[in-house]
């Protein structure tokens, strides 16, 4: 490592050291001792030239106090690394700290909190509490009543995805009694409508597979030990879901969807669209027709389902007559 970055390291440790409300004003022979544990440090002159460096550097006011006999800052408001942030930064900063707050119940969020923290407190980006407080009163994200289960595998699950690690999961499915293992070879996680699922190579059926993590009770080490890459399973994520919504991708091929929507709800969907592939056919005082090109999965049939009367299946027939029934069968619960 070059001598001025290995010098700047020193720097950082030296300010933590002399910020810390712990351990206060230490002495030279402990900075020292904490540089020689971190950088093979082992001369004194080295650490008085480091203060030296930072007071005529960096403009640190470092004072020596007899009485403590240790040293620190004569400003306490002082921090070695320090960036400014514009009123705008520091809305845009509060904006966007509300949007994660949705994911607070996760547990990986904590370790991402904490590399924040430090990050804020190393640089002294100061946010404004009032500025924080004005934006938590005049936005408000939808919360989820999803608690997280099976999230606190998602730091783990990271970690054998990067590695590329062949794992072994026990995999308890809403209609079994048991948990069943499987061998997976993983690839991606997914996050879809407030809830996680892990996809995977599964060598078993030569195919890839989705796992809800609600639904893995454990993970351990797999005895295959060859990793299939997603080049060799001819997984590619982006094309994978391209034509999906949701995670039911299957092995299916994507298809044209014909929906008209009465003119009230079509608004809406031309604000919001279904789909990518969304294309407008007719739009009109009478309907608001539309093509899509994907996979007829369960989440695209739910998604129509939910649409009520406001829209109607033009084809393909099969999925015309699937919602037909299914609404069908609705209408017997009542």
């Amino acid at each position: 490592m070059a001598a001025t970055k290995l010098a700047f390291f020193r720097y950082l440790l030296i300010d933590q050291m002399l910020r810390s409300k712990f351990k206060p004003f230490p002495t030279k022979d402990e900075l020292l001792e904490a540089c020689r544990e971190r950088f093979g440090v082992s001369s004194a002159s080295t650490i008085e030239k480091d203060l030296a460096a930072m007071r005529d550097e960096f403009d640190a006011p470092i004072q020596y106090s007899k009485k403590m006999r240790g040293y620190s800052y004569s400003d306490t408001k002082y921090k070695f690394l320090s960036v400014n942030l514009s009123d705008d930064e520091q809305l845009a900063m509060a904006f966007v700290e509300s949007l994660l707050g949705e994911f607070r119940e996760l547990p990986i969020f904590n370790e991402f909190s904490g590399a924040v923290d430090k990050v804020l407190d190393g640089m002294e980006i100061a946010k404004s509490s009032e500025v924080q407080k004005n934006v938590q009163r005049i936005i408000q994200v939808e919360q989820s009543i999803y608690k997280g289960k099976g999230t606190h595998q998602l730091k783990d699950l990271i970690y054998h995805i990067s590695e590329q690690n062949v794992i072994k999961i026990f995999y308890q499915k809403h209609n079994e009694p048991h948990t069943k293992p499987y061998s997976i070879h993983p690839y991606l996680l997914k996050e879809y409508r407030n809830m996680w699922y892990l996809i995977g190579w599964v060598r078993k059926y030569n195919e890839v597979r989705t796992f809800g993590l609600d639904r893995i009770m454990e993970i351990e080490p797999s005895e295959e030990t060859l990793f299939m890459t997603p080049e060799q399973a001819h997984f590619n994520p982006e094309e994978f879901y391209h034509y999906c919504i949701g995670v039911s991708a299957l092995n299916q091929k994507p298809e044209d969807v014909i929906l008209s929507f009465d003119p009230f709800q079509g608004k809406y969907i031309k604000s919001q669209p279904i789909h990518h592939t969304q294309e407008v056919l007719v739009e009109d005082d009478n309907e608001y027709r539309i093509r899509l090109h994907l996979i007829v999965n369960y989440e695209f049939k739910m998604l129509i389902l939910g649409y009520g009367s406001s829209v109607r299946v033009i084809s393909p027939s099969p999925l015309e007559k699937q919602i037909r029934a299914e609404l069908e069968n609705t209408l017997q619960q009542y």
